[in-house]
């Protein structure tokens, strides 16, 4: 079994966070742990491909102290929230706008010509490709960069790259230790990351586990991943039991649609940006509603429009709340909220026990209510699409007219078809 179980993915992302602290030396001895082991292996597999065929996508080396400074940015970004990593959104889209045409350059350089794709089945075409591209310069990394390394605005295009790649390592190893429960050690990661650039740099270069160890190591940690997988499964489906008990007697009256007829109090919200635990602090007023994830593209786009709302109504008495679904982490709420600029007219809440979205979506985001003051609501598909509706709306409904959401039905069946005369 091959021992890259977990693979490094595509370089150019957004990510955010790092631990300055000295960390401690580390050397795979026969007293290691198998989470020692388990991280100098990750360490391995994405040392190796951030120097090798990384480098060979990019056209140029990472800077080995940068990626190891975003490694550990994005590692102490994940356990404190009020950690800022040193590059801001945008600046990571203009190197990952820079660094994709760079890609697509090089990539059309290897794509062979007419007479070839007629001469060549696919694994021939897939070695011409892979032939091409050794041919293709890889520019060296920037010199003279030394721990801790320090991101400015004159930092050099590689340095910055190089640091964002390392926030992309970071992110996996952290989200893969959240994975098996497990913090696994920042030291060994470290120690496979540099063992992993070098033997992409040298083919000589001996690693400190042998190909059998690390395929062991491998295969003990699937296995692992199964189990902890299926206890995850059973868990999920055991929560999913129990809160639809939980919202059962949060239901109330129900709309034709079998949506609850109001909004109530004591469905349990997370304050984020304020202090409260229940829809409740925000009852009895007009409230415009915004329930989303962080993740999601289309709530990221929305966003500002919503902003834009909170910001032309807060004068005239609106509140507007925002509810980020269950599945997020605070830390990635609190991202979202600097990412977009969100001011103290949008109050920022969490699902954390998924009360609100069980109870008022249907599992997709975003969301947009009008929320009148005594928990009758209006739900609409689309900020682009009913802007002018709702701002329209707003004002109604801040001049003490409630809003009004008008549902359809369900069609009535349609009748049997009447059978067929019989034959004479």
């Amino acid at each position: 079994m091959k021992s890259k179980i977990f693979v490094y993915g595509a370089c150019v992302l957004a990510l955010v966070a790092c631990n300055q602290e000295k960390q401690a030396p580390a050397a795979i001895t026969p007293n290691s742990t198998d989470d020692q082991k388990f991280a100098y292996m990750l360490g391995t597999q994405m040392g190796e491909h951030a120097f090798g065929p990384l480098a060979r996508q990019m056209g140029e080396y990472v800077n080995q102290n940068a990626l190891i400074q975003g490694v550990r940015d994005m590692v102490k970004a994940s356990k404190d929230t009020a950690f800022k990593v040193q590059l801001v959104q945008d600046t990571i889209g203009v190197i990952n706008s820079h660094y994709s045409m760079i890609a697509r350059e090089r990539y059309e350089a290897t794509r062979p010509d007419s007479a070839t794709l007629a001469t060549r089945d696919r694994i021939g075409i897939m070695a011409y490709t892979d032939s091409v591209q050794k041919t293709l310069p890889i520019k060296a990394a920037d010199e003279g960069v030394t721990l801790p390394v320090k991101i400015e605005a004159n930092t050099s295009m590689n340095v910055k790259f190089s640091y964002l790649v390392g926030m992309q390592l970071g992110n996996n190893f952290g989200n893969i230790g959240r994975q098996f429960n497990t913090e696994f050690e920042m030291a060994y990661f470290e120690l496979g990351i540099l063992d992993g650039a070098k033997k992409s740099l040298d083919s000589t270069f001996s690693l400190q586990m042998s190909k059998e160890s690390l395929d062991s190591i491998g295969v003990r940690y699937r296995a692992k991943m199964d189990s902890l997988r299926e206890e995850a499964i059973k868990k999920q489906r055991e929560e999913e039991e129990k809160l639809k008990a939980e919202v059962a007697g949060l239901r109330g009256d129900t709309l034709v649609n079998g949506m609850p007829a109001k909004m109530n109090p004591a469905v349990k919200v997370t304050g984020v940006s304020y202090s409260g635990e229940k829809f409740g602090e925000f009852a009895n007023r007009p409230l415009f509603v915004f329930y989303f994830s962080t993740t999601c593209p289309h709530c990221r786009h929305a966003a500002p429009e919503i902003l834009a709302i909170a910001d032309e109504f807060a004068k005239d008495g609106l509140t507007t709340l925002a509810v980020a679904s269950g599945g997020n982490p605070k830390r990635g709420i609190r991202t979202f909220i600097d990412d977009l600029k969100w001011n103290d007219n949008i109050k920022v809440g969490w699902d954390e026990h998924r009360q609100f979205g069980e109870l008022y979506s249907d599992g997709y985001v975003p969301k947009i209510y009008l929320v009148n003051p005594d928990g009758s609501y209006k739900l609409y598909g689309s900020i682009e699409r009913e802007k002018d509706q709702i701002k329209e709306d707003i004002k109604a409904l801040l001049g003490g007219k409630n809003v009004e959401w008008k549902i359809e039905p369900p069609a009535a069946p349609a009748a049997p078809a009447a059978p067929a005369p019989a034959a004479k």
